[in-house]
């Protein structure tokens, strides 16, 4: 996996996404409390937009925040994102990036493919960036082509 350094570009969208990670929103049982993820996406025009996690009482349907940002994303037509972050966010710390489950790495290539993802080393508070598809090596959109298998 190639990790790239980053630029004012990137530490303003990790700076984003730690924002919006402190700030309190309605999560489960109309609890105003700050959500654990949030993520931030840059778009092409440089703008900056973000999502949470919505957390629910059976966790299984819990939305993580990464696909959140990707529809607010959606939402500018024309638009396209050329980068994305995630960070977790514990009550009393600083808020540290974390790297895509596998679901939402899915989505990320789907909807970022030509974009970087920011990562952060295990056990470090060293960041990088990757090429997107570089998060999910085989994916599954790439086994199917006008609906059928290929």
């Amino acid at each position: 996996m190639q990790k790239l350094d980053l630029n004012a570009q990137d530490q303003e969208l990790v700076k984003a996404a730690c924002d919006a990670a402190k700030k309190p929103v309605l999560q489960i049982y109309n609890e105003k409390i700050p959500p654990l993820v949030a993520a931030a996406a840059r778009l092409d025009n440089g703008d900056i937009v973000t999502g949470v996690n919505l957390m629910t009482d059976v966790g299984s349907i819990s939305m993580c925040a990464e696909p959140f940002a990707i529809n607010e994303a959606n939402r500018r037509e024309g638009r396209t994102i050329t980068a994305i972050v995630a960070v977790y966010h514990r009550p009393g710390f600083e808020p540290k990036v974390i790297p895509p489950c596998g679901r939402c790495r899915e989505v990320i290539v789907d909807f970022v493919a030509k974009g970087h993802a920011i990562l952060r080393d295990p056990k470090s508070d060293k960041l990088y960036k990757t090429p997107t598809v570089e998060l999910l090596p085989v994916r599954y959109g790439d086994f199917w082509q006008d609906g059928e298998l290929v």
